[in-house]
């Protein structure tokens, strides 16, 4: 579950459900100039006299990180750390994982800190992010577990959505999506439910009993053991469902929308992530205080009204488009192309046109990325690259985020690139349905690069790697192999396609099985690599090589 925000982070972000063992909560900021203090709280309510089982309390003003809890009173203080990441100016990634018996910290992917519970760790609702620091982004990841269980906390809305990204096991027989009115599940608002043996998808609805089931659809868009993304979108009458970024059916309403308020799935699938969309604000604004740098990575998500014609998407130095824009994206459904151009002086310069990608002809869901270059941008469209655009302005003077028109926005992100090599621990370690997802850029004269699972967090290969997994440009091979006790084993080379492209967006998912790891690329089925040392072992993931990474989720 990601957020993004304006500018000030909101008072409180409300955790559906309260934290679970096995969650992680990732922030990404900068420490701003001047500052003396920040906190990061998690909370059981958004009062201001709610208990704090967790306070995160950087202060540079005295170079201590301070932990401690609220429980009608201040505890004891803890202070013990081994270095101080939270420099004024410098940019943090913290994660705090909720382990069985503590919180781990880790600040830009290395160890900090723990801190053992104090309470029930259900009993946190909230967390709460306070002055001093720019929060560029915080993502919530609840432990991914099937059966799955979630709660709508203002219930469900035309607009909103859900996004479930898995994988289907081998011997699969059926799984299902239900959208529920009450916690127990005896009245479901809208059942979604794939059978493979029938190759049918069943939709239907239990409001007292079960109603007449739909189904028949024009093909069936799950494969055993293959990866799938589906959308579920509530519009004013119905749900349309959207399956790996096509259009695959509707459901009309049989009771009100706003009634639905839990979400079930459980049958025989790996779940890899479950996303809530609500929509932004319209003509939304995120702030980037610090201003765009060379790779960062903008991503937009959303999706046209039913009716919808244009909608833009625009980078500015100012709070308004009289300001210069270093690029106005303005895909136009009636006129069949996408418009680009810049604003400089207050004026708009000549603008470029490129044919309008299938995603927003057809009303599909989209996800615009936007690759920052030093004077220009990359923008790919549902993974496939559109075009690049120079920019006639500078880059690095861009400090805001703006979209706005005829489409549901819900994610407006921006990603920053990792110092390579990077090392970061895998909370928990690695267990089976558990993915790790990395997202990249391969550089212009890329020869290779490498995303390994390792059992340590050396980053000279002074340790074992499970899995190094290694694209190799010139000979457009991708190498897997493990190095255990200080030796490389057997290679092994064989892959259907090389998917990789210099200078091109690419994302690595990686589902850990009970026998092998299994690899998909762009949300394909790739390879599988039997496991050569223990699974359990696995610890930390390095990322090294000819490519931007942007940071890796842990699922």
């Amino acid at each position: 579950m990601s957020f993004s925000y304006s500018n000030d982070p909101p008072e409180h972000i409300y955790i559906p459900g309260g934290l679970r063992v096995g969650a992680s909560i990732i922030i990404r900021g900068k420490t701003q100039y001047g500052c003396d203090a920040f906190s990061i709280n998690l909370k059981c309510g958004d009062g201001d006299d709610c208990n704090i089982p967790f306070h995160f309390n950087p202060r540079p003003s005295s170079n201590e990180v301070i932990r401690n809890s609220y429980m009608g009173g201040w505890q004891d203080e803890e202070k013990d750390q081994p270095y101080f990441p939270f420099l004024e100016g410098r940019s943090f990634q913290v994660r705090i994982h909720a382990s069985q018996d503590e919180f781990r910290v880790t600040v830009n992917g290395k160890d900090f800190i723990s801190y053992g519970y104090r309470t029930d760790l259900s009993e946190i609702r909230y967390l709460q992010l306070g002055s001093g620091a720019e929060y560029s982004d915080v993502t919530i990841q609840n432990s991914m577990t099937n059966p799955y269980f979630e709660e709508f906390k203002r219930g469900f809305g035309v607009g909103q959505a859900v996004r479930i990204r898995g994988a289907v096991k081998d011997d699969a027989e059926s799984f299902s999506v239900n959208f529920n009115c009450d916690c127990d599940g005896e009245t479901t608002g809208f059942h979604f439910n794939p059978r493979f043996e029938e190759d049918e998808v069943v939709r239907n609805a239990n409001l007292g009993g079960w109603g007449d089931e739909e189904k028949g659809q024009d093909y069936f868009p799950f494969s055993r053991g293959a990866m799938f993304d589906a959308l579920f979108i509530a519009q004013e009458d119905r749900f349309n469902v959207y399956v790996n970024e096509k259009y695959y059916t509707l459901f009309n309403y049989r009771c009100d929308v706003n009634d639905i308020r839990y979400l079930t799935i459980n049958g025989d699938i790996s779940i890899c992530d479950v996303e809530f969309c609500e929509p932004l604000p319209d003509d939304f604004m995120k702030e980037i205080p610090s201003g765009l740098e060379k790779s960062d990575m903008i991503v937009v998500k959303g999706f046209f009204y039913p009716e919808g014609e244009r909608f833009a998407i625009n980078l500015m130095n100012g709070n308004s488009l009289e300001d210069d824009v270093g690029l106005h994206f303005n895909p136009r459904r009636g006129e069949g192309e996408v418009v680009l151009n810049n604003r400089v002086d207050g004026e708009w310069l000549e603008e470029e046109r490129e044919a309008i990608p299938s995603a927003f002809q057809e009303l599909l869901p989209f996800e615009v990325k936007i690759v920052v270059k030093k004077n220009k941008f990359k923008i790919y469209v549902n993974g496939k690259k559109l075009t690049s655009f120079r920019s006639r302005c500078d880059v690095e003077a861009m400090r805001r985020i703006n979209v706005n028109g005829d489409a549901y926005f819900y994610q407006a992100k921006l990603l920053r690139r990792l110092e390579l090599p990077s090392v970061e621990r895998i909370p928990s370690n690695l267990q089976p349905g558990g993915w790790v997802v990395v997202n990249g850029t391969a550089k212009k004269e890329a020869q290779s690069f490498a995303i390994n699972l390792q059992c340590g967090d050396s980053e000279d290969y002074n340790t074992d790697v499970a899995l190094h997994f290694n694209p190799r440009f010139s000979g457009e091979d991708s190498v897997r192999n493990t190095h255990e006790d200080g030796s490389w084993g057997d290679e092994e080379l064989e892959q259907p396609n090389f998917p990789f492209e210099s200078k091109d967006a690419f994302e690595v998912a990686i589902n850990c099985l009970e026998d092998r790891f299994r690899i998909y690329v762009n949300g394909y089925h790739y390879v599988d690599y039997n496991h050569r040392v223990d699974y359990h072992r696995v610890c930390h993931l390095m990322l090294i090589g000819d490519a931007n990474f942007f940071e890796p989720e842990f699922f």
